[in-house]
Parts: structure tokens; C-alpha cells; sequence
């Protein structure tokens, strides 16, 4: 049927291909048109043997039906980077096989709803980088063969109902870098073949919650740089075949508890500079195949639920990085088995867990620099057996007794820290700029505010202790503290074979180390004594009286007429003698 149409077509004849004036032919039977001085690309005169027609760099405004002579055999026409603003109806009805048009690059503004009627075996439209503000409802319903629609780079608000109903092989349609606000619902009705959908780079505020359930097929989806504050509950719960999501630059506030539905397909996801302040736990339960996880740059963030990475068994990549966390839960990581790269950097860390890392068997790279760190756990980093590097650089260290399990573990791993040496105390001030390496003796200054903190806590461990001893344990307690603080080198731990009190005279031992002295343990212990007792006694004396009165009320003596006068009111009228 096409060799028949060919062959009567008007004007055909069987010549070998001759290169026009002014234009390039060194690929077979294709033909490439660049002039600057070119008004009307009609003074080309390109012959209707060419498969390949490429037309760019011209001032040529319009198109029209008599820009081309009969071209039968062409199969790709690109004019982008050209300056047309007009496009005739009929300006393509000499194509009759055309399956790639490219107008991308001009200034056109409006389409005519017949511009594209003749291209019946159109696969391939771009309309990307123009200036196009509206578009005829009925612009595509002749192109039941178009699989790519690239519309982006354009200045549409607003697209028309059903304007891709009939698109129904459609697999690409882009429309990024428009000025679309409102995603409806039918906007994607019958695109049942589409694969890609690029959204991003828009002013979407509102997506409406059932915008993608007739797309079985998508597997790549891009909203990022919108307006998004919020996203409707169960907003991918139909797309389960998707493969790629991008959700970042968005000022999000918040999450919906369900977002997704079973998606095994998912590989990555990428959702930072937003306004988040916290993520639902279980939300990414659903995708448990998921490699890599961002969420990066969310200045608001400064704390993860428990369950947030409740069900990533498969994930290998975690960026949080660049946050605002201050500490992290110990059980954050739990599900976490398959994870070879951390980014923890330029967060505001406090304090962070000794069994944070360690259900991450596979963990391989951890970023920890310029968090903000002054002190870690000395396990933080073992049973840890594939671990190969951990950046430390940038952090201020507290140079003091509270860093000596991780200095010794730092001794024994500087092949793991890059740039080791750059981790320099900024705490106490006798050993500022000093390289934590090369301390030979750690201290706990008392005036450190850190300290402060960490001898309360010592303090209240220790008067937690004492409270389960009698004075004659006290004593004893007491007096092999003060000798051990006298005579470090004596084997302490022998002075008592009680757990408990073994337990407090550590507590003591660690109180004096932070140079607390040993005046004011002993005045905080007597106080603390003292108070116990006179609240003890005081109880007591309360029971007592209570129960002198019980024992008094129960026992006075009652005569019968008491008896009586309860009986028989003193009041009552007389019997009748009568």
C-alpha cells in the first residue's frame, strides 16, 4: 500500500539524491540545512529524496504549506534552533511518513488544532523550548501513534481536559519547566502505555490524590522542584511498577502516614531540601527492594521515628547528610542488613548511641565529618567486619577521659580514618589544636560544661546506689573509695564482693576522676542520707499518730444509754399510759 502510494504520488520520480546549495550531505540520504542569512527555507530547495532533513540556525519565521515540495521518503524532520512563531495548518500534509518531527528552540506561541492531522504515523513530537501558552483540546487526537510528547520548556498554566485521551501508545510525555499549578485527576486518562512522566521544574501546589491510577506502566517519576506543601494519602499507591521517584526541592511540611502501596520495582528515591520536621514511621515499608534512599538538606529535620527504615532489607544507600539531627535512635538502623554506604555529615550531633551501627553488617563508608562531634562511643564503630572508612574530619573533640574507648579504638583503626591526624581536641584549652593521636594522658576538667553534665549524671547513678545499703555498707564502701583514691594502683576491685557496691564505688571512682572533689561527694552523700532518714522518720511518726487515733477511737467505753438515746431519739413524745 505505501510503495503504491509512493509511486503515485505527484511529481515522484527515480533520481539518486543531489545535495542542495548551502547544506551538508554526509550521511546517506540525509541532508543538513544551517544558514544565519536565511529568511525562507523554501531557497534551499531541498529534493524529496531524503529520508533525514535537519534545517536549524535560520531566521525563518514561518512555516507554511508550500515550505517543502512533495517529500514521500522522509522519516525525520528536524527544525529546532530556527525563529518560527507561525506554523501553518498544512505545513506537514508533505510528509505523509513522517515519524520524528522536531520544532524545539523557536518562539511559537500557538498551534492550530490541524497543524498535526496528516501525521498519522507521528512517534516522535517535540514542542520543547518554545513559548507556548495554550493548547487545542483536540491538537493530538489524530496521533494514535505518538509514543514520546516532549511539551516542556514552555509557559502552559494549564493543560485542556482529555488532551492526551487519544495518546493511548504514548510511553514519554514531558512536561517539565512549565508553569503547571494543578495536577487533576483525568489529566492522564488512558495513557495506559506510559512509562515516564517528568512533572518537575513546575509550580504544582496540588496533586490530586487519584492523578496516577491509570498508569500501570510507569516506572520513572519526576515532581521535583514544585510548590508541594502536602501529598494526598496513598498518592503512589497504584504504581507498582515504579522504578525511580524524585521528590526533592519541594517545601513539603509534611508526610502522609501511607504514600505506598507494594512497589518491589523501586530502586531509588529522592526526596531533600524540603521543610520536613520529622518522617511517619513504617512509610517506606512497602518498598522493599529500595537501593538508594536521600534525604539530604532538610534543615528542619532534626529527629527519625524509630520505624522510619522499617523494611529497606535491601537498601545499600542512606544519605542523611546535611540535616538537622542532634541524635539518632538506637534502633534506627535495625532493618538496615544490606547497607554499604552511610552520610551522616553536617548534621549537629550531641550524642550518638554505642549501638547505633551495629545491625549494619555490611556497612562499608560512613560520613560523620562536620557534625558537630565532640565525643563517640568507643564500640560505636566494632562488629563492624566489613567497615573500610570513617570520616571524622571537622569535628570539635572534647579531649577528655569520656574519649579514651574511642581513642584506643582510633590507635588501632587509623587505616579506616582518612586524615586522621586532622582530628584535632578543641576542648580543654591546654590541649587545643593538639591531634587527638597524640594525647598521652586524658583529663576531665571540672569547669568544662560537658563535665558538669556528665559528673551530675555520675552523681545521681552514685546516690541511686547508696540508697540500697546500710550504714555499716556505707562505711565500708566509704573508706575503700578513699583508699583506692589514695593508692590508685591497688586492685580495687576486690574491696567488695557485692555487685552493687562495686557498682558505687565505681561511681565514686569516675566522680573523683572528673575532679570532683572528694569533700563534696562526701557532703552530697551525707545530705543525701540525712534527707532519706528524716523522711523515713517523719512517715514513721505520721503512721503512728494515725494509728494511736484508730486505736483510741475503737476503744473508748460506750454506757447504754448511748445506746438507748441512738435507739430512741431524747426527743421523742412520751408513750400513752393509755
Amino acid at each position: 500500500m505505501i510503495v503504491f502510494l509512493l509511486l503515485t504520488m505527484p511529481g515522484f520520480v527515480s533520481v539518486s539524491t543531489v545535495c542542495p546549495v548551502r547544506c551538508t550531505c554526509t550521511v546517506k540520504d540525509s541532508v543538513a540545512c544551517e544558514d544565519k542569512t536565511v529568511a525562507d527555507i523554501t531557497t534551499f530547495n531541498i529534493p524529496h529524496n531524503f529520508t533525514y532533513v535537519r534545517i536549524s540556525g535560520t531566521q525563518a519565521t514561518e512555516l507554511t504549506e508550500f515550505s517543502f515540495q512533495q517529500m514521500p521518503f522522509t522519516v525525520r524532520l528536524f527544525l529546532q534552533s530556527n525563529r518560527f512563531s507561525i506554523i501553518r495548518p498544512g505545513a506537514f500534509q508533505k510528509f505523509p511518513l513522517l515519524k520524528t518531527l522536531r520544532l524545539s528552540k523557536n518562539n511559537v506561541s500557538s498551534l492550530s488544532s490541524e497543524v498535526f492531522s496528516t501525521l498519522i504515523y507521528l512517534e516522535h513530537l517535540y514542542l520543547d523550548e518554545n513559548v507556548l501558552v495554550y493548547l487545542d483540546p483536540s491538537i493530538f487526537n489524530n496521533l494514535s501513534s505518538l509514543n514520546i510528547l516532549n511539551l516542556s520548556i514552555n509557559r502552559l498554566r494549564a493543560l485542556p481536559k482529555n488532551i492526551f485521551r487519544s495518546l493511548s501508545k504514548l510511553t514519554h510525555l514531558i512536561l517539565n519547566g512549565n508553569q503547571l499549578v494543578e495536577i487533576p485527576n483525568w489529566m492522564f486518562d488512558n495513557l495506559m502505555e506510559l512509562v515516564e512522566l517528568h512533572l518537575h521544574s513546575n509550580l504544582i501546589e496540588m496533586i490530586d490524590k487519584e492523578a496516577f491510577y491509570q498508569l500501570p506502566k510507569l516506572k520513572k517519576l519526576s515532581l521535583q522542584k514544585n510548590c508541594l506543601k502536602t501529598l494526598a494519602d496513598g498518592l503512589f499507591l497504584y504504581l507498582h511498577k515504579l522504578e525511580s521517584l524524585s521528590l526533592y526541592e519541594n517545601p513539603l511540611k509534611e508526610l502522609p502516614n501511607v504514600l505506598f502501596g507494594k512497589i518491589d520495582t523501586l530502586r531509588s528515591f529522592r526526596l531533600w531540601g524540603t521543610s520536613l520536621s520529622t518522617i511517619p514511621n513504617f512509610i517506606f515499608s512497602n518498598l522493599t527492594n529500595l537501593e538508594v534512599l536521600i534525604l539530604t538538606k532538610n534543615t528542619k529535620l532534626q529527629s527519625l521515628p524509630k520505624d522510619t527504615f522499617s523494611g529497606l532489607t535491601k537498601l545499600v544507600e542512606l544519605y542523611l547528610h546535611t540535616n538537622n539531627f542532634s541524635s539518632l535512635h538506637v534502633g534506627l538502623f535495625q532493618d538496615l542488613q544490606s547497607l554499604q554506604n552511610l552520610s551522616l555529615y553536617n548534621n549537629t550531633f550531641d550524642d550518638l548511641p554505642d549501638n547505633l551501627l551495629r545491625p549494619l553488617i555490611k556497612l562499608q563508608n560512613v560520613y560523620l565529618n562536620n557534625s558537630k562531634i565532640t565525643t563517640l562511643p568507643g564500640d560505636l564503630f566494632k562488629l563492624l567486619p566489613k567497615l573500610q572508612s570513617v570520616h571524622l574530619e571537622g569535628n570539635p573533640w572534647m579531649c577528655d577521659c569520656k574519649l579514651i574507648e574511642f581513642k584506643s579504638w582510633l590507635e588501632k583503626n587509623t587505616e579506616k580514618v582518612p586524615n586522621h591526624m586532622s582530628l584535632i581536641c578543641t576542648d580543654p584549652p591546654t590541649l587545643k589544636t593538639t591531634p587527638v593521636l597524640a594525647l598521652e594522658a586524658l583529663i576531665c576538667p571540672s569547669t568544662s560544661i560537658t563535665e558538669q553534665k556528665r559528673g551530675s549524671y555520675m552523681l545521681t547513678k552514685l546516690l541511686n546506689s547508696w540508697a540500697n545499703f546500710n550504714t555499716s555498707d556505707r562505711m565500708t564502701i566509704t573508706t575503700t573509695t578513699t583508699e583506692y583514691i589514695k593508692n590508685p594502683d591497688m586492685n580495687h576491685t576486690k574491696t567488695t564482693s557485692r555487685t552493687l557496691g562495686h557498682e558505687l564505688q565505681c561511681n565514686l571512682v569516675m566522680l573523683h576522676r572528673c575532679n570532683l572533689p572528694s569533700d563534696n561527694i562526701i557532703y552530697y552523700l551525707l545530705y543525701f542520707t540525712t534527707s532519706v532518714q528524716l523522711f523515713l522518720t517523719t512517715v514513721q511518726c505520721f503512721v503512728l499518730i494515725k494509728m494511736r487515733t484508730f486505736y483510741n477511737h475503737f476503744n473508748i467505753p460506750t454506757e447504754p444509754i448511748v445506746l438507748v438515746n441512738i435507739l430512741v431519739p431524747p426527743n421523742c413524745p412520751a408513750p400513752d399510759s393509755n
